[in-house]
Order: structure tokens, then C-alpha cells, then sequence
């Protein structure tokens, strides 16, 4: 629709002249005069000058004028432009063919469509892709070369396709071949015998690595990245080594692992086996110390019954300090059955005023 700002006038024009590129559409006074190809794809509207163009198609871009003599004779110039946009279709990345080395190889992605297209947008995993590093648009962004590429280059690409009738998007999944590395090995050191044990040889690589395992320089026929073990024994203390090849790059790493086998710990005890024990200590204990009391009494008595036998023959100490020596005189001179007691202690002090310091004395 190119509607004219004019206003229906009191008489009607005497001209209206519509023409794009300097070619007729129509020209209407007392009859219509109407160009090539419009015949039943236009209708004017005399009162105003506005012009319907109908199935347009991309012929019909270009620039149109309008010229109105009005009644009074005075001459009404406007003018405008008209672009016609195909919608966009069939978009389409196209790119490397061969396999991509990481810092080796260089990529070119380039985005196709059909149809008018006014901008292109590149981006890589939901993000926009900008220019800089090893990254770098043509003039018209149809084109991005990666020259060398690297791991993280890997990814999905879209391109977007616009202009302001329509939009296309088409993507293109690139591969970066690199590894193996950053090749590291998870698992025990030291296993108890019957344990299961698995050991796992972690390696980053694109495509993933293959794997051979080694034990004591032996070849074992494991390929995968764990070795499992499922019932220790002593036999499989030794070294171990994974190799990890990268078929594509052909690319080779290994890393070793040392496994030592330890006998089975002792289950622990149950609640119940706790608590049985601890009862048997205590027995044990209540026992040894009935033992130690009854045998120190029993001693006690002994030596309470010694002592009392003994002190009937005991020297006489009521006359004094320094008379336990003095034998008992009741069986007189040179009776028999006496008894020699000597002196075993340290010295008492003699009386005052005598002069007798310590002696045996015999009967």
C-alpha cells in the first residue's frame, strides 16, 4: 500500500500518475493507461492518489513516484521506496572435510541461504562467536576461518540468517582430534586380601583412548579403562601400568600403579561379643582381688599367731629402757630351756650412770 497524505478534494484530480523506475504502473485521467504486468495487480484510489500493489515479487523493489495535477491545475510530486525480501530458506553451514588436529589443523565454516539476506550471526554453544585469537570473520560474516585450531574449538557452530521479512538458522558440529593426556590413575595402594579393588586410568582424549593394561611388565589382555580385581590375593601385589593410545592421532601416554595386598583386619566386634568380654574382664578382676584379700588376711592371722607365741618368752621390758636384753630369770641359773636372744636393732641408749652400751647375753 503507498497511501498519499492528500485529503479527497472538492473536485477530482484531473491526473494521477504512478511509475517505479521511470516506468509506467498506471496513469489515470479521463481513461487508465496501465503498464505491463500490473493489470490486475493494482488498484488506485482516484479520490486520494493511494496505490495497492498486489503479489509482489522481487522485480517490484525500486523506487516510486507519484505526480497529481489537481483541478486547480497545481502539480502534487511524492515519492518512495520499496524493497522486496525473499524469505530466507535452505540455510546451510558447510565445512572441513577431513579430521581436525588440535594446534595442527586450520577450519573454515562457511554459512549459505537462499533468498535476500541483510545480516549473518555466528555463535558456538548458545553463546555469540567473536573475532580475535585464532578466530577471524570475512567482510560479510558469511565465512569464519579457525587457523590452528584448538581443543576447545570443538563444538556446535549456528549461523543465523536474517533480513526483515524472515530468519534461518543452520549448524555444523565441529571435531578437534587431540590426546592422549592429563592421564592420571585412581585406585588403592594397598588391598586386603579377598577385597574387591578396582583400579581406573582416567585420560582425557577425542576420540576416546584405548586402553592395555600391564602387570609386572606382563601383558594382562584388560583393554578397558578399569582393571577390577574382584577377590585379592597375594599374587596380584606387583606394579601395574595402563598404556592409552589415541587411534586417530596415534599418540601413546602411560602412567604406573603400585598395589600391595595386606592380610584380612579381623572383623569388629559385635554389641553383644563387647559386652561379654567386658564381663569376663570384670570377673577376672573381681577374682584377683579376692584372691589378694583372703591371701593378705590369712597372712595377717599368721603373723598376729607368730607374734603371740613368741612374746611368752619375750624379755621383761617393764624395768626400764635398755632391760630387753635381760634374759628371764624364773628358771634360775643354768636351767635348761632357755633361750639365747640377741640384739638385731640399733643400740638403745644406756641408763644414766651406767656404762653398759650393748651385749648378748646367753643363757
Amino acid at each position: 500500500m503507498f497511501i498519499t497524505n492528500l485529503i479527497p478534494p472538492a473536485q477530482p484530480f484531473i491526473t494521477i500518475s504512478w511509475t517505479v523506475g521511470g516506468a509506467n504502473i498506471i496513469t489515470s485521467t479521463s481513461d487508465d493507461s496501465i503498464g505491463p504486468g500490473y493489470g490486475d495487480r493494482i488498484t488506485l484510489n482516484k479520490t486520494t492518489g493511494s496505490l495497492e500493489l498486489r503479489n509482489l515479487t522481487l522485480a517490484d523493489s525500486g523506487g516510486y513516484r507519484v505526480a497529481i495535477t489537481t483541478a486547480t491545475a497545481e502539480t502534487i510530486n511524492g515519492s518512495t521506496e520499496l524493497v522486496v525480501y525473499e524469505n530466507v530458506s535452505d540455510a546451510n553451514i558447510t565445512g572441513p572435510s577431513n579430521n581436525l588436529f588440535a594446534d595442527v589443523s586450520s577450519a573454515n565454516l562457511t554459512c549459505e541461504a537462499a533468498g535476500n539476506i541483510t545480516t549473518i550471526q555466528w555463535m558456538k554453544e548458545g553463546q555469540p562467536l567473536s573475532a580475535g585469537g585464532n578466530i577471524l570473520f570475512s567482510e560479510e560474516n558469511r565465512k569464519v576461518s579457525i587457523s590452528p585450531v584448538k581443543r576447545h574449538d570443538s563444538g556446535e557452530y549456528v549461523c543465523k540468517l536474517t533480513n526483515p521479512a524472515s530468519s534461518a538458522t543452520a549448524s555444523y558440529r565441529m571435531i578437534v582430534n587431540y590426546g592422549p593426556e592429563s592421564m592420571t590413575i585412581l585406585g588403592r595402594h594397598i588391598a586386603e586380601v579377598e577385597s574387591f579393588t578396582l583400579i581406573y586410568c582416567s585420560v582425557q582424549s577425542v576420540p576416546p583412548a584405548t586402553f592395555t593394561w600391564l602387570f609386572n611388565g606382563q601383558q594382562t589382555g584388560v583393554h578397558e579403562a578399569g582393571y577390577i580385581i574382584r577377590s585379592v590375593s597375594y599374587n596380584n601385589s606387583g606394579d601395574y601400568r595402563c598404556d592409552a593410545r589415541n587411534d586417530l592421532t596415534g599418540n601413546v601416554i602411560s602412567v604406573d600403579h603400585s598395589l600391595s595386598v595386606k592380610d584380612k583386619t579381623p572383623p569388629p566386634l559385635s554389641p553383644e561379643g563387647a559386652a561379654g568380654i567386658a564381663v569376663a574382664v570384670m570377673l577376672v578382676v573381681v577374682a584377683v582381688a579376692l584372691g589378694l584379700y583372703f591371701g593378705l588376711t590369712h597372712q595377717r592371722n599368721n603373723s598376729t599367731n607368730t607374734t603371740e607365741t613368741g612374746s611368752s618368752h619375750a624379755p621383761d621390758t617393764s624395768h626400764g629402757p635398755g632391760t630387753s636384753l635381760a634374759p628371764d630369770t624364773s628358771h634360775g641359773p643354768g636351767a635348761k630351756g632357755g633361750r639365747v636372744y640377741e640384739n638385731v636393732g640399733p643400740p638403745l641408749p644406756p641408763p644414766r650412770g651406767s656404762n653398759i652400751y650393748n651385749r648378748s647375753i646367753k643363757w
